[in-house]
């Protein structure tokens, strides 16, 4: 999940609260892969001057890595989110993207905080993503 050059959308902003929680998830599961997956391996101790096997035992697992390649590009998009939020240069935008996609406030809760009425921070939104689109379509030419 490449995102060095994706426009930044409301659909990807949107994925942030889902995102954290397959972070959450997938970290649970390569904890738990790792926990249940016996490794066993041999080899000689050649310590005393002859070869003596011993056991190695461990834990791990073929998936961990694709789990945590995983985990890896889920941060890289939650990071790029996060940046573009930051990056955002009226702060009224910033506050509100900020409480409902970083947070997970209802749109309700979002406006009482900002001090806007619902409809006036919907209004706000679609003004700024509507206009990033516009800035978006205007640098692929």
């Amino acid at each position: 999940m490449p995102t060095e050059n994706k426009p930044m959308t409301k659909e990807r902003i949107k994925k942030y609260a889902s995102l954290k929680r397959e972070i959450a998830m997938l970290e649970q599961q390569i904890y738990v892969v790792g926990e249940t997956d016996p490794v066993i391996d041999y080899a000689n101790d050649y310590r005393s001057g002859k070869a003596k096997p011993i056991v190695i035992k461990g834990y791990g697992s073929r998936r961990i890595p694709r789990l945590s390649r995983r985990v890896t590009a889920c941060y890289a998009e939650c990071e790029a989110i996060e940046h573009y939020i930051d990056s955002v240069d009226n702060s009224t935008i910033r506050q509100i993207l900020t409480r409902r996609y970083i947070e997970g406030k209802t749109m309700r809760e979002t406006a009482a905080i900002v001090g806007y009425s619902e409809s006036r921070v919907r209004a706000f939104l679609a003004g700024h993503f509507q206009s990033q689109s516009l800035l978006s379509a205007n640098n692929r030419f």
